[in-house]
């Protein structure tokens, strides 16, 4: 029986990434779900590339500006409906704080499932064939794991066209490069549902109302019944993909 205290509490929660790089354009794409994982609002944006002037003027901060200000905020403000909290999987998406319109939370995978094996193999073939990084970066099968246990050599001999979008997912704060701007230790890392999550300790909306960490928790409770916290990342992904064809 659902207690009273829990009818108040937005019955929506959000979804929000960006794939893949400034030299190529980062794709923002924002999906909302109900209580039972049925989408009820998705969102994407054009490839966004940033100038040269903002490229140089900006430096280690692109990527946050670019994710947190102006994809997440533009995606985000779109919805007219309530939502209980905004997951990502992003970091750069974390600038945007306290700017969203609900409170912002990070989503890992848990440590034990994190890798597939042949993952470095397959990130080397991707990169030596490629002449690039693997996604946002670095070296990918160290720092980030990717939410697609198919992604096998042949595919990734297959270059940009699919899998410099995949989504990733780190495993800690621990593990997750620096992000100019973001606190970690203003974050707390708890379980939820299979996956672990960062949540902020206070969130202050637009409407000035703060929402502690505690109250923040108790309303994603509601959806790890039944929703899977990383699934819903891998259908951004491919509804990205399919706005770029159909675009």
């Amino acid at each position: 029986m659902t207690r009273p205290e829990e009818k108040k509490r937005p019955t929506h929660l959000g979804f929000l990434t960006a794939l893949g790089d400034p030299a190529r354009g980062v794709i923002g794409g924002f999906l909302v779900l109900n209580l039972v994982g049925r989408p009820t609002e998705f969102h994407c944006t054009a490839p966004v590339r940033p100038n040269r002037a903002q490229e140089i003027l900006y430096g280690a901060t692109l990527e946050g500006f670019l994710c947190g200000e102006q994809i997440a905020q533009a995606l985000v403000g779109r919805t007219k409906t309530e939502l209980a909290a905004i997951l990502t999987n992003n970091p750069n998406i974390l600038t945007a704080g306290n700017s969203l319109k609900a409170p912002l939370a990070m989503v890992f995978r848990r440590s034990a499932s994190c890798a597939t094996p042949g993952d470095e193999e397959k990130y080397a073939v991707w990169e030596e064939k490629t002449g690039r990084n693997a996604p946002f970066g670095g070296n990918a099968a160290r720092d980030r794991r990717i939410d697609d246990e198919n992604w096998t050599s042949e595919e990734a001999r297959e270059g940009e066209s699919n899998s410099q979008r995949r989504s990733f997912f780190y495993d800690a704060f621990e593990r997750t490069p620096p992000t100019p701007g973001v606190d970690y230790s203003a974050w707390r890392t708890v379980a939820k549902g299979r996956n672990r999550l960062a949540l902020p300790t206070d969130f202050v909306g637009s409407d000035g109302r703060a929402v502690g960490v505690d109250e923040i928790s108790a309303r994603l409770d509601l959806f790890f019944k039944s929703i899977d916290s990383v699934e819903p990342f891998e259908r951004i992904r491919l509804a990205v993909e399919e706005a770029q064809k159909s675009g």
